[in-house]
């Protein structure tokens, strides 16, 4: 069939008006031309199949996208459309994940009794923190994974000998130890740790301080979107009278 469907005219010398159609099977679509371009241009957008090959010329519409020195949430609510976000010409992007750090006090019980190898560095003896120290929102969401890549770990006491110990991470809720008691989990929980980081602290002046990189600690977290940890001395330590331990944890947040 033929293409293009020509108009009735009234009035004499009247051009007869063309209306530009796409016959397919005996049904006119009607041609449009979406951008403004140049006046009288034949010119009009294109639709591609997928898988198409593209040739020269072919015509499209042009991508918009709001220039910002730092990207932020232009949109009112999660799920809203908002435009791309670009600067000095490159795109918005995050390929590495999103950058985390995650800081959480630890103070130990209002004593100094000292600590024998193996025993677990907890805020109380007889009520610790329940399900373990946390690390609030170490994904994205609910069920979502990332990357510990550094760990910090400071000490307000300045004692003769520094403290070296372990740290023990969990996707999900563990039962915490008592302050001074044995370190033991069972045989469930064990499963669930992701990984263990030791360190061994330095003295700095009035205080002691530690830092481990380069870790590549992959987590997915299990029904929450936190992570959770314990402490264990590895060697005799003697504390100090409610002495803070501070662990800090850069992670990179996969998704």
């Amino acid at each position: 069939m033929v293409d293009n469907v020509t108009t009735p005219t009234t009035g004499t010398g009247t051009a007869t008006p063309v209306i530009a159609t796409d016959d397919v099977s005996g049904v006119h679509y009607q041609r449009m031309k979406i951008t403004d371009g140049t006046a009288d241009s034949a010119v009009h957008l294109k639709v591609a199949a997928e898988d198409s090959a593209s040739a020269d010329g072919d015509t499209g519409l042009v991508p918009m996208a709001v220039r910002r020195a730092a990207p932020v949430n232009s949109s009112g609510t999660d799920g809203d459309y908002e435009p791309l976000q670009m600067n000095n010409g490159a795109l918005w992007v995050s390929p590495l994940g999103f950058p985390k750090t995650i800081k959480v006090d630890i103070t130990r019980p209002a004593d100094t009794t000292a600590y024998a190898a193996g025993d677990a560095m907890s805020n109380s003896t007889t009520a610790p923190t329940s399900g373990g120290f946390t690390l609030t929102d170490a994904a994205r969401k609910s069920g979502g994974s990332g990357i510990i890549t550094d760990v910090c770990v400071a000490s307000s006491n300045d004692p003769g000998t520094r403290l070296n110990g372990e740290i023990y991470f969990w996707d999900q809720a563990v039962t915490n130890i008592n302050d001074n008691a044995a370190f033991t989990v069972t045989d469930a929980e064990i499963k669930n740790c992701i990984g263990v980081v030791p360190f061994s602290l330095y003295d700095v002046g009035a205080n002691h301080y530690s830092h481990m990189t380069g870790l590549n600690i992959l987590y997915t977290c299990v029904g929450t979107a936190n992570l959770r940890f314990l402490l264990r001395v590895r060697a005799a330590y003697t504390p100090a009278n409610a002495e803070v331990i501070s662990i800090t944890v850069k992670m990179l947040q996969l998704d």
